[in-house]
């Protein structure tokens, strides 16, 4: 009998292991090849696009919980960023996440990122949708972001709240 339970025991860690093991896979996905629901997103800047795509990289590294590639996302961040008139105060913050390899240091950071990302973005949509997030939980106050899908999927929690949030406002033409 002892036998028994202690083989269901281990099936259920066993079991409980692998789930878990799915979805921090499914997490840390390699997001240049995900196909997300989400209209082209353009701005009436180039240096402007090429910054709000590394954002999303860091972005993407926070939901998964990968501080070694929000690092490199946010080294490729800074110099986009040295290309934008008024960057400055954005390009603190992500100098602080590029100097960092602390998840929750990072996931702070990014929300003074994610405000600085928002004045600088407004405004300059040409096409598609940009959208404001804001999760009340994050950093004992409530946090923003920006995303270009809908669907929330939350950088300052990642898969312990990965839907934890709401659409706030919709930044578009």
């Amino acid at each position: 009998m002892k036998n028994l339970k202690n083989g269901i025991s281990a099936l259920l860690v066993l079991t409980f292991t692998f789930s878990y093991a799915q979805e921090k896979i499914k997490l840390n996905h390699d997001h240049s090849k995900m196909e997300m629901k989400q209209t082209p997103l353009e701005f009436s800047n180039e240096n402007l696009a090429n910054a709000y795509e590394h954002y999303e990289h860091i972005k993407n590294d926070l939901v998964g919980s990968n501080p070694d590639d929000a690092q490199k996302g946010a080294v490729m961040l800074n110099e986009a960023l040295e290309k934008v008139e008024g960057s400055d105060a954005a390009l603190v913050a992500s100098q602080k996440i590029a100097s960092s390899d602390n998840l929750d240091r990072q996931r702070k950071t990014f929300s003074d990122l994610s405000n600085e990302m928002e004045n600088l973005l407004r405004g300059t949509i040409t096409s598609g949708k940009l959208y404001k997030d804001f999760c009340p939980m994050a950093l004992k106050g409530g946090a923003y972001w920006l995303s270009a899908i809908e669907d929330i999927r939350n950088p300052y929690y990642g898969a312990k709240m990965l839907s934890c949030g709401k659409v706030t406002e919709v930044l578009e033409k």
